[in-house]
């Protein structure tokens, strides 16, 4: 009997230290997000590059062209630093978080702006000196 008592408090323990762990890593993804979604509403570099992983990448799927475009980190940040991209403000609504192990995660976040085509987004993370970085942006338009 004592042994179950015990068995069922160590794994009500386990259970609710993994709970408390995701939620945590879910709040720092949502701030490592928000952050680079404000920055490229903004323009913002200064506030962009730190969310970012040295080999971050943008894949751009064009429904009308049904081809992918890869932009490195360099070039994306040009283009939100000479405006090409970004400078208006965008809504986000977090859809789905997926963490692999306790070091990656995805996340499903749709961009809507009045006026202006929707963005369906997936992103990958990684956690690296425990921060999350931004390491892909999967981005399609929705007209």
């Amino acid at each position: 009997m004592k042994t179950k008592i015990l068995i069922f408090l160590t794994t009500l323990t386990l259970l609710s230290c993994t709970t408390n762990a995701q939620k945590n890593d879910k709040k720092g993804v949502k701030s490592t997000l928000t952050s680079y979604i404000n920055a490229g509403d903004t323009n913002n570099v200064i506030q962009l590059n730190p969310q970012l992983h040295p080999n971050f990448r943008v894949a751009l799927y064009d429904d009308k062209k049904n081809a992918v475009s890869i932009l490195d980190k360099a070039t994306y940040v040009s283009f939100i630093e000479s405006k090409k991209f970004g400078g208006y403000k965008r809504k986000a609504s977090f859809e789905n978080f997926q963490f692999i192990e306790k070091n990656m995660a995805t996340v499903k976040v749709t961009l809507t702006s009045p006026g202006k085509p929707t963005l369906k987004n997936f992103y990958s993370l990684v956690k690296i000196k425990n921060k999350w970085l931004i390491i892909q942006d999967y981005v399609m338009l929705i007209p």
